[in-house]
């Protein structure tokens, strides 16, 4: 009969250990006897714990060890601090494959997020890897908003490693990005000016590659409302990238057959009566009854610039 062994002596300060660590001081039936016994608990094929399984610990177990990123449902529960359900869904470099613990995919974006000591595919990412998309564009909503919001979606749907023609669609219909009171004093005056017209006016939404304050799509007019601090030369959040991203974003728009028009914190705040009547003028002679579709980056023929670019790249300059 074997000797008994304190797996406790093999952990140190690891919250779980390998069979194959377990292995070389333990064998097969002492590791199978301490199991029974409540010594060792198992989180997942393959590794073990002293500690109680939980959630947090199998988590971090299948991330460290099997090199786990979690996308799907799995992502939107953490991203939500709710409770997991099991089997979980993840992403992995090599073939994808279901197991009793999760089902995995082949292939890990870029821009992942980390969060307790998790790897995480980007919200985008995680919503078009879930079983129904379109039921998490709420999420999508709660996700992307703030300041660098639409920076963030334009660069995780760049990022994505399938089904961008799917997200730009659910973009096209979801709202991301929270309006500013700037934004929205801008929405008002362009809401009121075109009022007696039968155009919608939407926030927040994907054209191409990029994402537009307000856009009315019955007339394909884009609008661009510019804070001196974000787009001014020389305010203090423009950088040299933005200044790359607003002309190719603009250069795109334009070939795509849509008109873009740029009103800046001062026009908003000191000449709304000539916003309102310079976009009347806009509009009108675009008036289409029929619906236009928001077109996405295959009808743009290019990817986004920050794909490419080398102003994008860390070692520019």
């Amino acid at each position: 009969m074997q000797g008994s062994h304190n797996p406790g002596s093999d952990m140190e300060n690891r919250s779980f250990i390998t069979r194959g660590e377990l292995a070389q001081t333990m064998s097969a039936a002492q590791v199978d006897t301490a199991v029974r016994r409540g010594e060792l608990h198992r989180l997942a094929r393959g590794i073990y714990s002293t500690a109680e399984p939980t959630d947090e610990l199998r988590l971090q177990a299948l991330h460290e060890v099997r090199g786990l990123v979690f996308t799907g449902r799995t992502a939107i529960d953490l991203y939500q601090n709710q409770p997991v359900s099991w089997p979980l869904e993840a992403r992995h470099a090599r073939s994808g494959r279901r197991t009793s613990e999760a089902h995995i995919r082949s292939g890990i974006p870029g821009r992942l997020r980390t969060g307790n000591g998790l790897s995480l595919v980007s919200p985008l990412q995680a919503v078009m890897d879930a079983a129904s998309p379109a039921e998490d564009a709420g999420f999508l909503t709660e996700a992307y908003q703030g300041i660098g919001a639409h920076e963030a979606l334009e660069r995780d749907l760049a990022a994505l490693v399938t089904g961008r023609s799917e997200a730009r669609g659910l973009l096209a219909v979801t709202p991301t990005g929270t309006m500013s009171k700037l934004e929205q004093e801008a929405f008002r005056i362009i809401g009121d000016a075109l009022a007696d017209l039968p155009v919608t006016v939407l926030t927040n939404r994907m054209i191409g590659n990029y994402c537009y304050d307000i856009v009315i799509p019955e007339t394909k007019v884009a609008i661009e409302i510019d804070s001196f601090t974000y787009h001014a030369l020389g305010g203090q959040g423009t950088t040299e990238q933005s200044f790359v991203k607003q002309a190719w974003k603009d250069n795109e728009v334009a070939d795509l057959g849509w008109t873009v028009r740029h009103y800046t914190q001062f026009c908003i705040h000191g000449a709304a009566d000539r916003v309102a009547a310079d976009i009347r003028r806009c509009v009108l002679p675009r008036m289409c009854r029929v619906g236009v579709s928001l077109p996405d980056a295959t009808d743009a023929g290019q990817d986004a610039v920050f794909t490419w670019h080398p102003v994008f790249e860390p070692t520019f300059r």
